[in-house]
C-alpha cells in the first residue's frame, strides 16, 4: 500500500510541475528580433471584427465612422490597407484613406453569382475614378480559383474588363501561389502578380522558425517561374491561438516573431507585401475553427497584440490566474477535508488542486477564446463545470484512498438508470457521481474523436478539458481493478482508444520517407497529448472490464471443475 501510494503521489506531482511549467512558460517574456521600422507595408483590412458582425449577411452596412476610427488606428503603423469588397460600406475606406495618409489595395470580389460581380465591377470602378490619389492597385478577385468558383478564361475576362475601364491604374489578381503556378498563363492580363503565401495553411505546415525563410523562397520561386513578372505578397502572416497543424505551432510569441522577422527580410531583399490582417475576425471561426480567428495585428478590444521591439509573454496574466485558481481549489479541499493526519496528505491535496488549478483556467481560456456560436458556449460550459465538479470528487477519491484504502467504487452506466428509474441504492451517492462523470466524459471525448477524424483540419484538441478526467480515471481504476462496468462504457472506450491513436498518426502522414530526419521538427505535441488522454480513457474502462472477464472465466472454470468430480459409489 505504501508503494502504491507514493506512485500515485508521483503522478499527480508530475502533473502538477507540467501544469506549472505550461504556465509559467506562458508568463515569461520570449526576447525576438526587433522589426526595423515602426511602419508595416500594408495590411488586410475588414470591418467585420465586431462579435456581432458577419460580412455573409448582406444586410449587414458598415458605418463610415467605425471605418474612419478603424483608419486612424491603423495609419499608426501601417502605410496601406487592403480591402476585399467595395460593398456592405466599404467602398467609404478609399475615401477616409485619404484623409489618414494611407494608401488602398481596392479589392473587387468575384464569385460564381454574376450579378454580385457585376455589382462588385461597377461599384470598384467608380470607386477607384473617385479617388485614384488614394489607390495603390485594384485587386480583381481573391482566390477565386482556389475556391473552383470560376475557371481562368471567365476571371480574365474580368481582369481585362477593369484594365479597359481604369487604364492608367495597376490591376491584379490575389490567389493561392500554387493557384498561380498552375494558371501562369494569366500573367500577362495583370499588371503585377498577387501570391498569397501562408506557411501555417501550406498542405505541409512550416514551423515558425522556418516560415520566413520558406515565404522567400516562395517568393523568388514565383517570380522566376513566372519569367521575371513583378510579383507581390497579397497575404502573409502567423495566427497567434488555435490549433496547432505539425509543426506548426499559433501563439502570441509566435506571431510576433514572424511579423518581426518577415519585416526584416522584406525590407532587405526589397519585397512588396501585405500583411493579414489587421483585426482578429470573430466570423472567421465558423470557416477555420478557433484559428481563423486570430490572424489579426489587433486583439478584439481593438489593442495591438505586440509591440515591434523589445521581449514579448504570452500570456503573463493568465499566470497569475492559475496561481488564484489552485489556491481557491486548495481552500475547498482543505475546508471539506477535516481531518489531515499529515503533511504528505497536504501535500497531496496542494498537487491536486494545482493539476485542477492549471486545467481548469486553461480550458476558461479556450472557451472565451474558442467558442464560435451560442450551441458550442452552452456545450463547452456545460462540459467546464462537469471538469470543476470531476476536480473535487476524483481528489476526493484519490484522497480517501490515499489516507484510509478505501477503494473507489464507480457506478456503472446501467446502475444509474436504474437509480433514476427505480431509486436504486446498489451504490452510493459517490459512486454514482463518479460513474456519472465517467460517462460524461466518455462520451464527450468519443464526440470529439468522431469530429477529430472526419473533420480534423478545423477542429481543436481540447486536451486541458480531459486532463483530468483522464488521469483521474486511469487512477480510480488502478486503486480498484474490478469495477463494474456495461457494454455502452466499453464501446465508447474502445472507439476513443482506437481514434485518439489515428488522428495523432493521420496528423503526421503528409511527411515523406525520404524526409525522416526532419520528423520531429514536424511533430504536433497537441495532437499526441490528445492521443495518449484517449489510451488512458479508454484504458481506465478496459482494463477493469478485461480483468472482470478474466475473473469470471477463473470462477467458471472452477465452478466446472468442481462439478465435474463424479465422487465414487460403492455397490
Amino acid at each position: 500500500m505504501r508503494r502504491a501510494s507514493g506512485l500515485v503521489f508521483l503522478i499527480l506531482a508530475i502533473c502538477a510541475g507540467l501544469s506549472i511549467a505550461y504556465w509559467w512558460r506562458a508568463s515569461r517574456p520570449v526576447i525576438l528580433v526587433d522589426a526595423l521600422n515602426d511602419h508595416l507595408s500594408c495590411v488586410s483590412y475588414s470591418p467585420f471584427h465586431e462579435q456581432k458582425h458577419n460580412p455573409f449577411d448582406k444586410t449587414l452596412y458598415i458605418d463610415a465612422d467605425q471605418i474612419d476610427a478603424d483608419l486612424a488606428r491603423l495609419a499608426q503603423r501601417f502605410d496601406c490597407v487592403r480591402i476585399y469588397s467595395v460593398t456592405q460600406g466599404l467602398h467609404e475606406t478609399a475615401r477616409l484613406a485619404q484623409k489618414h495618409g494611407l494608401k488602398v489595395l481596392l479589392g473587387i470580389w468575384i464569385g460564381r453569382n454574376l450579378a454580385d460581380n457585376e455589382r462588385e465591377l461597377a461599384r470598384g470602378i467608380d470607386t477607384a475614378r473617385k479617388y485614384p490619389s488614394a489607390i495603390r492597385a485594384v485587386v480583381v478577385g481573391n482566390e477565386v480559383l482556389l475556391r473552383g468558383e470560376l475557371p481562368p478564361s471567365a476571371l480574365r475576362g474580368y481582369l481585362e474588363r477593369v484594365r479597359a475601364a481604369l487604364p492608367d491604374m495597376p490591376i491584379t489578381y490575389a490567389d493561392v501561389w500554387e493557384f498561380w503556378l498552375r494558371n501562369a498563363e494569366l500573367a500577362d492580363a495583370v499588371s503585377f502578380v498577387t501570391v498569397h503565401i501562408l506557411p501555417y495553411w501550406e498542405d505541409r505546415p512550416v514551423p515558425v522558425e522556418n516560415a520566413v525563410g520558406h515565404v522567400s523562397h516562395i517568393f523568388h520561386h514565383v517570380k522566376s517561374a513566372l519569367k521575371g513578372k513583378d510579383v507581390m505578397i497579397g497575404e502573409t502572416g502567423w495566427p497567434s491561438y488555435g490549433r496547432q497543424r505539425q509543426g506548426a505551432v499559433p501563439s502570441l510569441v509566435n506571431q510576433a516573431r514572424f511579423m518581426r522577422e518577415f519585416e526584416v527580410r522584406a525590407e532587405l531583399e526589397k519585397i512588396p507585401y501585405n500583411v493579414i490582417e489587421a483585426f482578429d475576425q470573430h466570423w472567421k471561426r465558423r470557416l477555420e475553427g478557433a484559428v481563423g480567428g486570430y490572424w489579426g495585428l489587433y486583439d478584439r478590444f481593438n489593442q495591438p497584440k505586440f509591440p515591434f521591439r523589445g521581449p514579448v509573454a504570452e500570456a503573463p496574466a493568465w499566470s497569475l490566474a492559475a496561481l488564484a485558481f489552485a489556491t481557491v481549489f486548495f481552500i475547498v479541499f482543505l475546508r471539506r477535508w477535516k481531518t489531515l493526519n499529515g503533511p504528505d496528505e497536504v501535500l497531496l491535496l496542494l498537487t491536486v488542486s494545482i493539476v485542477g488549478g492549471g486545467a481548469n483556467l486553461a480550458v476558461w481560456r479556450d472557451l472565451w477564446m474558442a467558442n464560435r456560436d451560442w450551441n458550442e458556449w452552452a456545450v463547452t460550459v456545460l462540459y467546464a463545470a462537469l471538469l470543476v465538479l470531476a476536480t473535487f470528487e476524483f481528489g476526493r477519491a484519490v484522497a480517501s484512498w490515499y489516507v484510509s484504502g478505501a477503494r473507489p467504487r464507480l457506478a456503472p452506466a446501467g446502475a444509474l438508470v436504474k437509480w433514476v428509474r427505480r431509486n436504486d441504492q446498489s451504490y452510493d451517492a459517490q459512486a454514482r457521481r463518479l460513474g456519472a462523470l465517467r460517462f460524461a466524459f466518455l462520451f464527450g471525448a468519443a464526440l470529439v474523436c468522431l469530429l477529430l477524424v472526419f473533420d480534423g483540419r478545423y477542429r481543436d484538441f481540447p486536451v486541458a478539458l480531459y486532463s483530468v478526467p483522464a488521469v483521474g480515471l486511469t487512477l480510480l481504476a488502478w486503486m480498484d481493478r474490478h469495477q463494474e462496468v456495461n457494454l455502452e462504457e466499453i464501446l465508447l472506450a474502445g472507439w476513443i482508444a482506437l481514434a485518439g491513436p489515428w488522428i495523432a498518426i493521420a496528423e503526421h502522414l503528409v511527411m515523406p520517407p525520404h524526409e525522416a530526419w526532419e520528423w520531429a521538427q514536424h511533430l504536433n505535441p497537441q495532437a499526441l497529448a490528445w492521443a495518449g488522454l484517449c489510451l488512458l480513457l479508454g484504458g481506465s474502462v478496459w482494463v477493469p472490464a478485461i480483468l472482470e472477464l478474466r475473473a469470471r472465466q477463473h470462477q467458471d472454470a472452477q465452478e466446472k471443475a468442481q462439478g465435474g468430480i463424479i465422487p465414487s459409489v460403492e455397490d
